[in-house]
């Protein structure tokens, strides 16, 4: 009964924050990080060593950090940021806007330009004439309160609202934009995407129209599919306690201090890892390679019962059960050790049954791991989104020198993956045997 309550009121508040007046007065904060020259952004993607023909500067670029306001599960108002690319068009341009999910981030301070590679990418796409969007999500970046991982409302709020941001500033530099919105993010990313996409459409803003999305790689059914790998060993073990100590901010569905539900000393370990100082390497080395390890019994026991709160609560952030009205393409690799490529398939095979008209999905790989596989999906997405915005009736299609280019890369690529994960596996096997010598 409880947790209907929170989702009865999660429903009003979120009809509330969506349906009010959101346009003005949403900006609290507001920095120039980077202003780039076509040249600037030639030398500093040849210096990261992309090639040209992946990255191309049609504009100069102006990089943007926004604090801005946003409502939370309460109901009430906290500060959330991110990153807005903005290309330097005429006053005549008219460009659409791009809005980039990153993937999961354990440590609150956002990275620089320098060492994040989804920076880049937002950076590209700006270049090439979007206007982009990157939100930190909620409890990220500069942004008030926990992050709630893999929480769809908050989620779509953090684009929804960064979104009116965006136009309070573009008013602000008299920016006159197209009403056309392309969505898109990897892992953690594509399950926000589905998010905002979702969100969006139930809006039916005409100034906010998702004219395409490209959800890659996410764990749409964190239910179902994705929670098949809590019970054996897994390469990336804090993704469940991350999931729910932020599901408590939203849920409160633990009576009393959150961290009683981890045994020993997990209880006591996990809140040091979950201070926003931490990365994901660091706080997976501390736990056991099974997930759920990490439970008390009685709370393995909830997670294996379809109908207890905790699984009812994770259900309510499957993401894939409704019917996308703009085309939406699917990526993943099939060796990805991380994200079930079921997610995606899935998620692909039930919107087509529900009705969906525009759905396509790709396997990027068959060889590639999660990490390897994002550089591949990401490009493909671009293509799609490109090919869209040039009334190609192909849309899955693209330039054919770029894709043979790519796949040559691609198949370089996984040359490397394939063999470093045999030289993994010898090394480990060498282990197992002078253990037992």
């Amino acid at each position: 009964m409880k947790n209907i309550v929170i989702l009865i009121f999660i429903t009003i508040a979120t009809a509330f924050c969506v349906n009010a007046a959101q346009s003005e007065n949403k900006i609290v904060s507001l920095k120039l990080l980077h202003s780039m020259s076509k040249k600037e952004l030639g030398e500093y993607w040849k210096s990261k060593k992309i090639p040209k023909f992946i990255m191309s500067a049609k504009y100069d670029v102006d990089v943007y950090e926004i604090v801005y306001k946003a409502p939370w599960v309460d109901g009430t108002e906290i500060n959330a940021s991110g990153l807005y690319f903005v290309p330097k068009a005429t006053n005549e341009e008219k460009l659409p806007v791009f809005v980039y999910h990153h993937g999961t981030q354990l440590e609150k301070k956002r990275k620089s330009l320098d060492e994040s590679p989804e920076q880049s990418l937002a950076l590209s796409m700006a270049a090439d004439g979007y206007y982009t969007l990157m939100p930190d999500y909620y409890g990220m970046g500069e942004g008030d309160g926990m992050h709630l991982y893999h929480h769809v409302w908050s989620q779509a709020m953090s684009t929804i609202h960064m979104l009116y941001a965006m136009d309070e500033l573009n008013a602000r530099m008299s920016i006159t934009r197209l009403n056309d919105i392309y969505l898109g993010g990897y892992s953690q990313g594509g399950h926000a995407t589905m998010s905002a996409h979702k969100y969006l459409q139930e809006m039916n803003d005409p100034r906010y129209h998702v004219i395409a999305s490209a959800p890659l790689s996410g764990a749409f059914d964190l239910s179902g599919v994705q929670s098949e790998v809590l019970s054996r060993s897994y390469p990336s073990p804090f993704y469940l306690p991350y999931l729910l100590v932020g599901f408590q901010d939203a849920y409160q569905y633990h009576e009393g201090n959150v961290y009683e539900i981890f045994q020993a000393p997990y209880d006591s370990l996990i809140p040091q890892y979950l201070n926003g100082t931490y990365t994901a390497n660091e706080f997976n080395s501390i736990l056991p390679d099974v997930p759920v390890d990490v439970l008390k019994p009685e709370y393995i026991s909830q997670l294996k019962n379809s109908e207890s709160v905790i699984s009812t609560m994770i259900a309510e952030n499957d993401n894939y059960d409704w019917i996308p009205e703009a085309p939406t393409l699917f990526c993943y690799c099939m060796s990805d050790e991380q994200v079930s490529p079921m997610n995606s398939i899935k998620a692909y095979e039930t919107m087509k049954a529900n009705g969906a008209k525009h759905l396509y999905k790709k396997n990027i790989s068959n060889e590639l791991g999660h990490l390897s596989c994002a550089a591949f999906a990401i490009t493909e997405m671009k293509f799609f989104f490109n090919n869209i915005r040039e009334g190609r009736s192909k849309v899955t299609k693209g330039d054919s020198l770029k894709r043979r280019m790519i796949a040559i890369y691609k198949s370089k690529k996984e040359k490397e993956y394939v063999a470093k994960q045999k030289e993994k596996q010898r090394l480990q096997m060498d282990g197992l045997r002078a253990e037992v010598q």
